[in-house]
């Protein structure tokens, strides 16, 4: 009696260890990288758009000056993705990357915090965009939608890679 009841609990086991590493062989991480986190982008479009170089650089608020892309570049293309939540009436808001970043049928959902200036904070009147921008270099993912704690902030295709 107790010699099956141990082998039915290792026929069990078995059987939970093998269920466990095929449910990780099916997980699909998509690294997603910060490329600029300002708490003023110099633009006045809120939402998510997709970017090149040149828009990164006029958020910075300067230019690119004849530069060309690597060949590498090509091979495993980046695909820039502007994140601008709002237009804010003072500086000390930001955008952060937060935890649940999940790839569900080729759509990539981004979560992200706004971070606002504490409440009692004394600063100047004007009027800011903050941005992150972040890279996505997975040829699985298609769309890109992004949301914050409530609500979704915008979706993005992605062009096909040839």
């Amino acid at each position: 009696m107790i010699r099956r009841t141990r082998s039915r609990f290792s026929f069990a086991l078995g059987i939970c260890a093998i269920a466990a590493f095929a449910g990780c062989t099916n997980t699909h991480h998509v690294h997603v990288m910060t490329v600029l986190a300002q708490g003023n982008c110099q633009t006045e479009e809120t939402g998510v758009h997709l970017i090149d170089y040149t828009t990164l650089a006029k958020f910075r608020g300067t230019h690119l000056i004849g530069m060309t892309e690597s060949s590498d570049a090509a091979k495993n293309p980046a695909h820039l993705i502007a994140i601008v939540p709002a237009q804010f009436p003072t500086p000390g808001y930001s955008v952060q990357l937060v935890d649940g970043t999940t790839l569900a049928e080729k759509v990539l959902t981004i979560a992200v915090k706004v971070e606002h200036p504490p409440a009692d904070a004394i600063l100047a009147q004007m009027i800011t965009h903050p941005c992150l921008v972040v890279g996505i270099a997975d040829p699985s993912v298609e769309r890109v939608r992004v949301m914050n704690e409530a609500d979704v902030l915008g979706e993005v295709e992605l062009p096909k890679v040839q």
